[in-house]
């Protein structure tokens, strides 16, 4: 059965899942969910646990062609329902005919929207996750474009939750490698401010700052990484593996960034600032614990009131709620 229809795709919108997790060894890129947090908020706000469309910089416009209920989490990009401004981070109930759009970026980087119907969209090695290199995954392999129809199964989901959005104020947090002592220096990294640049994917991000100095070459032998690996070529300047990296690299790494802050990087775009804190590996295994309890305590509420009224002998449930 059709359930949407794509009028303007976004600058880039794909599917995306929590990836393909245990393929490295074959080749297969993790990829999945930038934000893997605003993907699990978002499916729960629907009770799903599937692919979002996962949109960059710009939203992408959507005309539904049955009722269902979705949820939109992420980068704010002013969403709208026919014109009127809507929430985030909250149980959105949609009708035939109605048109999701998008304003404009107002913070953040990459916006998700969950679909309580299931999706049918293209399976690999376990996942839905769209990997436009080798155009699998997701919706045909690729971005979606304008016209699109992606079709469902019916799921019923009558729900209404409302959550807020976790706050996240510390540096991004990495565990120096055994490759560390390749620099000069790595206290560089941690003592300097980087900037996001304009080479910004899927699978990864370069920044501007400080160099970081090799002692001798910035090549090695090619060898697995994984996302969060900083990688330093000869520029001296980071770059940082994201969720497409390629399974093996031939750079120095200097170290990895921890996995729940790569929800963070996800959200960073050009002209931004990242500050970086170095950590043991029992600090970030506590901070992976703490991050994984701050979202199963997250509550999820329903702030409607309701109502039955009666008019001219018609009885009708209404549901008043704050917007």
């Amino acid at each position: 059965m059709l359930g949407f229809r794509i009028l303007e795709p976004g600058m880039f919108s794909t599917f995306q899942d929590h990836g393909r997790l245990g393929f490295q060894n074959q080749g297969m890129p993790i990829s999945g969910a930038m934000d893997v947090e605003s993907l699990i908020i978002a499916n729960k706000l629907v009770g799903q646990e599937q692919a979002a469309l996962e949109m960059t910089f710009t939203g992408a416009k959507i005309e539904f062609l049955k009722e269902m209920s979705i949820a939109i989490t992420g980068a704010d990009m002013a969403p709208m329902l026919n014109d009127r401004a809507v929430i985030m981070y909250k149980t959105i109930p949609v009708k035939l005919g109605d048109v999701l759009s998008f304003k404009g970026l107002k913070s953040g980087f990459r916006g998700y929207v969950a679909f309580s119907d299931k999706l049918i969209l293209e399976e690999l090695y376990n996942s839905t996750s769209t990997y436009t290199k080798i155009s699998t995954g997701g919706y045909k392999g690729r971005a979606l474009k304008k016209g699109d129809e992606i079709d469902v199964d019916v799921i019923s989901f009558k729900e209404h939750f409302q959550v807020v959005k976790l706050e996240h104020f510390e540096p991004i947090r990495v565990l120096l490698g055994y490759e560390a002592n390749a620099f000069k220096e790595t206290e560089v990294l941690f003592n300097h401010t980087y900037e996001v640049t304009n080479e910004l994917d899927r699978m990864g991000m370069r920044l501007k700052g400080e160099p970081l100095i090799h002692k001798e070459s910035a090549d090695i032998i090619s060898s697995p990484i994984i996302p969060g690996a900083i990688q330093v070529p000869k520029s001296g300047q980071p770059m940082i593996m994201l969720r497409d990296a390629q399974t093996i690299g031939g750079y120095t790494r200097i170290g990895t960034v921890i996995s729940c802050d790569l929800n963070r990087l996800a959200q960073m775009k050009p002209g931004d600032k990242i500050a970086f804190e170095s950590v043991t590996l029992e600090q970030a295994i506590e901070a992976k614990k703490q991050w994984l309890e701050d979202l199963k305590k997250l509550n999820y509420s329903d702030n409607r009131r309701n109502f039955r009224v009666s008019v001219n002998g018609c009885v009708y449930d209404v549901f008043v709620e704050e917007i």
